[in-house]
């Protein structure tokens, strides 16, 4: 083919189709996850464009059976067909249909079997959630795995609270761990969808990285399972004044350390962000891999095992030494080291680099800070 791009090894072509080379990251730490389902995957890459990420799935994991990949532009099914031919995708499907339509199902997509369904569109997954969890009731399936990015981070993350509502049913928090609200209002959402078709999910991995909020979650089908999810929705509470903040399933409408009145996002996903056996089973795998972003993925996971059993948001450091009108900033290496020293788990985050999760209290952390001075 003429003009054609690289990436970890495949060769392939975009011609005018849309690729964006930044999310080879996404794709490869996407394709790590896949490859620690301990189960043989049917995959559906819902919106292929070239068809790059679906033939990475098939090609890296050995546990991926088939590829669906489906598309709305012809040109760009078609072009996702020569390239999976070229790479020699032995199983594959081709269709040109919208997501939705071809979820709920035209005579002659109803038969498709997937257990693996990728949603990557342009802006937010939400349109489609129902789309998914309708066919997977409709087929039956007791278990699947559900992989959603959502680059409407500005919707998400505080910026535009009103389509907030209106796309993930929730008030938005624009504050200093916007980010991490943002992931929790897109799997609030997510469950919020399953539990209308009695599924419930299980996040397996989380990322903010770059512009997105990437989630893939396993759904398995049951009341007891979607109960449990629904369990895991609540509200965060925050103080703009001193940065107080608390979770949980009532909104706190006094600040627990300055009595200011608070500021609330929600209703979102109070629960895990990650599962602690697939964290780990992806760094050993990527550690066997050559990717050209292993260091960083590596970097990522780490941050990321350590999050895990800390509680909701995150401090920006900077931020917390303005409000205490300090002139510098301590390095984050001796904040972690003294509260730790005193019991408390501290760790950084992959959310923010200037940033920490702390079992402490807003006021135990401005307490070591000062010390630090």
């Amino acid at each position: 083919m003429k003009n054609d791009n690289h990436e970890e090894g495949i060769s392939f072509s975009a011609n005018k189709i849309f690729y964006n080379s930044e999310m080879r990251f996404c794709r490869s730490f996407s394709s790590l996850a896949i490859g620690v389902i301990g189960e043989k995957l049917d995959v559906l890459d819902g919106f292929c464009a070239s068809g790059i990420r679906g033939i990475r799935y098939a090609k890296e994991n050995k546990n991926v059976r088939s590829v669906t990949f489906l598309d709305w532009s012809k040109n760009a099914t078609a072009l996702a067909k020569k390239n999976a031919v070229k790479n020699k995708i032995k199983k594959a499907r081709f269709a040109n249909e919208d997501a939705v339509k071809f979820l709920v199902g035209g005579a002659e997509e109803s038969d498709f079997d997937v257990n693996f369904i990728e949603l990557d569109p342009f802006g937010t997954p939400a349109p489609y959630l129902f789309a998914v969890f309708f066919r997977m009731n409709e087929n039956r399936k007791k278990t699947f795995y559900l992989s959603a990015t959502a680059t409407d981070t500005a919707v998400l993350c505080g910026h535009e609270k009103t389509a907030c509502v209106k796309n993930y049913h929730a008030k938005s928090l624009n504050n200093e761990f916007t980010h991490e609200n943002g992931m929790r209002i897109l799997l609030r959402r997510i469950s919020e969808a399953a539990a209308e078709f009695n599924f419930g999910i299980t996040p397996l991995v989380s990322l903010s990285d770059r512009h997105y909020l990437k989630v893939i979650v396993k759904c398995e089908s049951g009341a007891e399972k979607s109960d449990e999810s629904i369990g895991n929705f609540g509200y965060i509470s925050y103080c703009e004044k001193c940065g107080w903040r608390e979770s949980g399933k009532k909104i706190i409408e006094k600040c627990g350390n300055c009595a200011n009145i608070t500021v609330w996002g929600g209703p979102l996903w109070i629960g895990k962000l990650q599962d602690k056996e697939t964290i780990s089973k992806m760094r050993e795998r990527n550690n066997k891999k050559e990717y050209e972003d292993a260091e960083e993925i590596e970097k990522t996971l780490a941050l990321i095992e350590g999050e895990i059993e800390m509680p909701p948001g995150y401090y920006n450091v900077h931020k917390m030494c303005k409000r205490i009108s300090m002139k510098s900033v301590p390095k984050m290496s001796r904040i972690i080291e003294e509260l730790d020293a005193d019991g408390f788990r501290t760790v950084r985050t992959h959310f923010s680099d200037i940033s920490l999760k702390s079992s402490a209290t807003i006021d135990v952390i401005e307490k070591v800070i000062r010390q630090l001075r």
